[in-house]
């Protein structure tokens, strides 16, 4: 059985989730894993978003309250699940923000208010019309991809494609390239079971690393991550590239300087390097 040592997509009563900050610790700790991201929705996104982006440096406080109060064996981090927001892979999370997080994870969300209107277009209506038959199917998923790799490239403080190909189809060939050139980990999303096998093969054939992730908005669900375990399985993956992985990576400090983005100080290193013991 592999086990998991962290979570790092979660969303609290501060976008769509139905958990405080408080809860997802706890819910942690009893899946015992030993650490967990709060990676509340960009503000662009309608309905589920947070409210600004000052709300991120209010859950700031509450982490970083959590985190000094010890009352849990859990490293809480924050983060953010930015909205790409155009064609050309704009963030609704702004650098000044993102300084102020852990970690970033980014990807296409429905419902998001765009930069400009065509982006409007060429992204949201493309996608309601890839009913209408394979060229449209084809430009849209086209018009994903693009925004997508445009984003990975132009931000390079985002650590975690979220869900990627979710609501939206995109070449993951090109994704998958994409994230290892920028160092950006590919994850399997257990919340919506998203990707599916044929398309982790892709990703896996081509070398991607990996993260396993609950995308939890309930108690329950945080450090649910069987999904992701069974794929891995299923595939032969090795544990060393899955950067969660009791057996594989591990993410550790680089350096004291916070808060900085995420990318820069945060890395994936083989688990004997560390001093971790199984629970």
């Amino acid at each position: 059985m592999m086990k998991f040592y962290g979570d790092y997509h979660t969303h609290s009563h501060h976008s769509d989730g139905r958990q405080s900050v408080r809860d997802i610790a706890a819910a942690a700790q009893k899946k015992g894993i030993r650490e967990v991201a709060v990676t509340d929705h960009g503000p662009h996104a309608a309905v589920i978003g947070v409210k600004n982006e000052n709300t991120y440096l209010e859950i700031r406080e509450e982490v970083e309250a959590i985190n000094a109060d010890h009352e849990f064996e859990v490293t809480v981090f924050i983060g953010a699940e930015a909205n790409i927001k155009s064609l050309q892979g704009d963030l609704d999370v702004s650098g000044q923000v993102i300084a102020q997080l852990d970690l970033l994870i980014a990807g296409l969300h429905p419902y998001t208010k765009p930069t400009a209107v065509e982006d409007g277009i060429g992204i949201w209506v493309q996608n309601s019309l890839r009913h209408f038959g394979k060229g449209q199917r084809e430009k849209a998923k086209n018009n994903n991809t693009k925004a997508t790799v445009e984003a990975l490239y132009r931000h390079p403080e985002i650590d975690i494609l979220s869900h990627p190909g979710l609501f939206f189809a995109v070449d993951m060939e090109e994704i998958a390239r994409s994230c290892i050139k920028n160092e950006v980990l590919f994850e399997i999303n257990c919340g919506h079971e998203h990707p599916d096998l044929s398309d982790i093969m892709i990703v896996n054939k081509l070398g991607a690393d990996f993260i396993v992730n609950s995308d939890a908005h309930f108690p329950e669900t945080v450090a649910q991550l069987a999904y992701g375990e069974n794929i891995i399985s299923r595939l032969g993956i090795e544990p060393d590239r899955i950067a969660n992985c009791w057996e594989g990576g591990e993410y550790d400090d680089k350096t004291s300087n916070r808060p900085t983005p995420a990318h820069h100080y945060r890395y994936v290193r083989r688990r004997q390097d560390t001093d971790y013991k199984l629970p």
